[in-house]
């Protein structure tokens, strides 16, 4: 079982999407155009580098158990992933 409260892309996806929107969007599209952000959906913080690996290993080095939205600065329909280190496959069987 996970010890993530939120294992779910799905919901993980929509959460960090809010977050994005709510937070981040406004300065990140004016000063940050095309890198990438990795949104924690459990306590809000962004990281924001130039590739998705880059982005992800700092993330994940600031908060292990994080559960991170992923989304390209400025791109509509471009790269989106929701990422967790749980090793938890529930939300398929739900």
């Amino acid at each position: 079982m996970s010890t993530n409260p939120i294992s779910n892309p799905k919901i993980a996806g929509e959460l960090g999407e809010k977050i994005y929107r709510e937070r981040y969007k406004d300065e990140y599209e004016r000063e940050h155009p095309g890198k990438f952000v990795a949104i924690n959906v459990l306590n809000e913080n962004a990281f924001i580098g130039e590739t998705p690996e880059e982005v992800l290993d700092r993330a994940h080095a600031a908060a292990p158990t994080g559960v991170f939205h992923l989304i390209q600065v400025g791109h509509a329909g471009a790269f989106r992933v929701s990422y967790s280190q749980s090793t938890s496959l529930d939300w398929i069987f739900q």
